[in-house]
Order: structure tokens, then C-alpha cells, then sequence
């Protein structure tokens, strides 16, 4: 899923990412890639985050 700061990725959309990424990275036994992929995941697991805390401010 490629970030779109026009439109703001939804909480679900963030996590589900997220753990696409760490499942990715469990399959794999290149570390470099491994890195790369649980690296990823964690920046879209602090969007799926932030994007929590938004839509609990807007309510």
C-alpha cells in the first residue's frame, strides 16, 4: 500500500499494512530483508496509530 497524504490511509487500512509487512518478514530468511520489512511495518503500524488517535479526536 503505497501513502497518499491527499488521502489520509484509515486506521484498518494502517494495521492491516502493518501486519502484511511482519507477515512477509516471518518468511523470510534474508535478514537484510527481514529488517527491512519489520522496519516498514512499524512505520505504518505509528500511522495506524495516529490515525486512531484522529478519528477519536474528530468524534
Amino acid at each position: 500500500m503505497d501513502y497518499n497524504s491527499n488521502n489520509p490511509s484509515s486506521y484498518e487500512e494502517c494495521a492491516c499494512e502493518a501486519e502484511r509487512l511482519l507477515n512477509q518478514a516471518a518468511q523470510t530468511n534474508d535478514v537484510g530483508v527481514m529488517t527491512r520489512r519489520i522496519a516498514a511495518a512499524n512505520v505504518w503500524a505509528l500511522l495506524a496509530q495516529a490515525a486512531a488517535q484522529h478519528r477519536t479526536t474528530e468524534q
